[in-house]
């Protein structure tokens, strides 16, 4: 599916997706929408397959809201996990402190 994106003027982790094409002054939102959603344009013809993987976007999540509701309110998300690698570091004394013999 290719969507448009637009990026929250107030928030920049909050988006919202729209058919491509899709002139977002003209939709209807209900009564509960986030009444202080301002967007920007941020990716214009992006291509979304669902069950691929994207950095901070779940494809199937904005795919399934914009065929339900015509749109998509998402956030954006990036998470980092540093594990060890190999070995322990070692750890050796200061240069200075080695006794002398």
């Amino acid at each position: 599916m290719k969507i448009d994106m637009y990026c929250s003027v107030n928030n920049k982790m909050k988006f919202l997706s729209v058919p491509a094409g899709t002139d977002v002054s003209k939709m209807q939102f209900p009564a509960d929408f986030d009444p202080d959603l301002r967007v920007v344009r941020f990716k214009s013809q992006l291509e979304l397959i669902p069950g691929e993987h994207y950095i901070a976007v779940d494809a199937q999540d904005v795919v399934n809201q914009i065929n339900a509701k015509g749109y998509a309110l998402h956030g954006a998300t990036i998470t980092i996990t540093i594990k060890p690698v190999g070995k322990q570091p070692v750890t050796s004394p200061l240069p200075g402190r080695q006794k002398r013999r």
